[in-house]
């Protein structure tokens, strides 16, 4: 009868959809956690019920929370549902670590995987803080840092012939703010046949929406204060990896060393958020699609930058690797800077912050806002032009959404 039960645990745990996975909370009843919904662990360390108990733990022959820096329930459960939803799908295991912020969990990245002398491989339009930190530690650390255009896969190519000493590849797919998708298949196969890991700042997208795994992805990241939380009640990151040794060993210590896990509170705040992911990325998705076709029709505008549209260059590559095309788009005003200064005097309804992923609409003008310390020259090279705007559109009734862009444009 036992084996039975087994069974047919097993047949509905691999029948389990996506958003069941998110909803539901699973601790490891190993360590004798079985609340409904997860609590608020905030305990800085934790008890032993013998001295014996405690050697096993430290000698690393059992398993158990030791202290909170290393790591606790709250850590412990969203990494768990990360690793299932970056693999939803996929005969692929994963290990996923939460990390304090999105850089942080970036940081470890580069700190694990990259040495002095050795080079990043980076993608030109991408988040303004990667840009800077990339910029910043590889002169620090003596780690050579080579910008391209990954839709140029010859000269990617050509890159990697040359610069031998290349061990990464960081790409950010949908892209910040252009929103132009890269062919991470293709990325994948050049990292292999040249020696180098892959990583994917997989934010705008989501798992929900891509996984980046199925296409040969050593690494993922998110800002999980972005769409994982969704509501922007907390900060948060993720790294994820398919050498699941490497994160528990190497990423860990990273973490470990640094205190760079995520807090308690904004891991719980980040279950809760996580709990509807597929719900949100359907509305948002919808509602992005209308006032993308709101703005191509605008002649204020000159050109709108979302996947979903067919006018988009990568429209047919997102939808190839993408299960649809996401909340957020980009689109340039005919009078530059000025225009964008203006936009961001008369929004009434949009949110003015530089950051993305809420239920609300979030609106912002990179080149005055989020970019404005890149420089000039890198900006505009990859597209972040001076009239440039990056929208992040939430779940309100759209039409609230569009009328307000219509009044203030």
């Amino acid at each position: 009868m036992a084996s039975k039960i087994q069974h047919r645990k097993s047949k509905i745990q691999k029948a389990q959809g996506f958003a069941t996975i998110t909803s539901q909370d699973k601790f490891d009843t190993a360590k004798n956690i079985h609340p409904h919904s997860s609590p608020i662990f905030t305990s800085s360390t934790y008890i032993y019920e013998s001295a014996e108990k405690a050697q096993a733990v430290f000698q690393g022959k059992e398993e158990a929370f030791i202290y909170s820096r290393w790591s606790h329930p709250n850590a412990e459960l969203v990494e768990k549902k990360l690793e299932l939803m970056e693999t939803f799908g996929l005969n692929i295991k994963a290990k996923a670590l939460v990390f304090s912020s999105g850089m942080a969990a970036i940081s470890a990245l580069f700190q694990s995987v990259l040495k002095p002398g050795d080079a990043l491989l980076a993608q030109g339009n991408i988040y303004g803080t990667s840009v800077d930190y990339f910029n910043h530690y590889g002169q620090t650390l003596g780690i050579e840092i080579i910008y391209a255009d990954f839709a140029k896969l010859n000269e990617l190519e050509t890159i990697l012939k040359q610069k031998k000493n290349i061990k990464l590849i960081y790409a950010e797919t949908p892209s910040n703010p252009t929103l132009n998708c890269y062919d991470l298949n293709a990325l994948a196969a050049l990292a292999k046949k040249y020696k180098a890991k892959t990583a994917v700042d997989n934010t705008f997208a989501s798992p929900y929406l891509q996984q980046p795994f199925q296409f040969g992805i050593d690494f993922i990241v998110h800002s999980a204060t972005k769409y994982l939380n969704g509501h922007g009640t907390g900060l948060s990151g993720f790294l994820v990896g398919t050498d699941t040794a490497f994160i528990k060993k190497e990423v860990w210590q990273i973490r470990k060393f640094n205190g760079t896990i995520c807090a308690p509170f904004d891991a719980w705040l980040l279950n809760l958020g996580m709990k509807t992911l597929s719900l949100r990325m359907e509305q948002h998705c919808a509602n992005a699609m209308k006032v993308a076709g709101f703005l191509e029709k605008h002649p204020a505008v000159s050109k709108v930058n979302y996947l979903g549209l067919k006018s988009h260059p990568d429209h047919l590559l997102a939808r190839k690797q993408m299960k649809n095309y996401g909340g957020v788009l980009s689109f340039e005003l005919k009078n530059g800077y000025k225009a964008g200064e203006k936009l961001m005097k008369k929004i009434k309804l949009c949110q003015l912050t530089a950051s993305l992923g809420t239920i609300d609409t979030l609106i912002q003008h990179p080149a005055s806002m989020s970019h404005s310390f890149v420089p000039k020259a890198q900006r505009e090279k990859y597209g972040i032009t001076d009239g440039l705007v990056r929208l992040s559109v939430g779940i309100e009734s759209v039409e609230d959404v569009i009328s307000d862009l219509a009044q203030a444009l």
